[in-house]
């Protein structure tokens, strides 16, 4: 399912707003991508992500995390997700994409989203939270490690990563001993745990406590 998705991305995409030589595409590409693929516009319990999502839910409910900051929130489906499984109090979404701002709006109207960078935001001190989530973004940025630097320090971070390359990604991960590698320092008890979503694709899914290094 995951490859389909992929490839009719591509194939939607291309020509339209391609991404540049080392893979950083902008927020045309993703607006385009949002508006054209019906994938970003089902509920979340049929979308190729709700494996996922549902632990990302559990983890979130059985530590009674409410108050959810989710960087990269994209179309709005997993604010969805956390309200109806988590049984959250609060939800601010962010994301770059306008288009995917919009939906998610429209997707879950409980949930505050702000258009805004991840790398360059403030939303972390201004927005009240318990944990962050932060699902297959860090892949798509160069700057990856100054996303993870905002993360407030002492507060549960869950986020993904995968094992493929796409067009935008600028990295993917071979095993999650490579995850833990480059992500680690940054984290007091990181878990890497492997989700296989379809054969040979795996998504990373990492747990802990964001701690204060590299915040000099």
């Amino acid at each position: 399912m995951l490859s389909r998705l992929t490839k009719k991305l591509s194939g939607i995409v291309a020509g339209k707003q391609t991404p540049a030589a080392n893979g950083v595409a902008g927020a045309d590409w993703y607006d385009a991508a949002y508006r054209s693929v019906g994938a970003y516009a089902i509920p979340y319990w049929q979308s190729h992500y709700y494996f996922l999502w549902s632990v990302i839910a559990d983890r979130i409910r059985s530590a009674r995390l409410r108050r959810v900051l989710d960087i990269g929130c994209g179309p709005g489906q997993l604010a969805a997700c956390l309200f109806e499984m988590a049984e959250i109090e609060t939800y601010v979404g962010l994301d770059f994409s306008n288009q995917a701002i919009a939906m998610a709006r429209q997707a879950c109207p409980r949930g505050q989203f702000v258009v805004g960078d991840a790398r360059t935001t403030s939303i972390h001190a201004e927005a009240a939270h318990d944990v962050v989530v932060c699902t297959e973004v860090l892949e798509h940025l160069p700057e990856d490690l100054e996303v993870v630097k905002s993360f407030t320090p002492r507060k549960r971070c869950l986020c993904t990563v995968p094992n493929f390359p796409w067009e935008s990604h600028v990295r993917h991960f071979k095993s999650a001993e490579q995850v833990a590698a480059r992500y680690a320092p940054y984290f007091d008890g990181l878990d890497v745990h492997a989700m296989r979503v379809s054969e040979p694709n795996v998504f990373f899914l990492m747990d802990g406590v964001r701690n204060a290094f590299g915040r000099e």
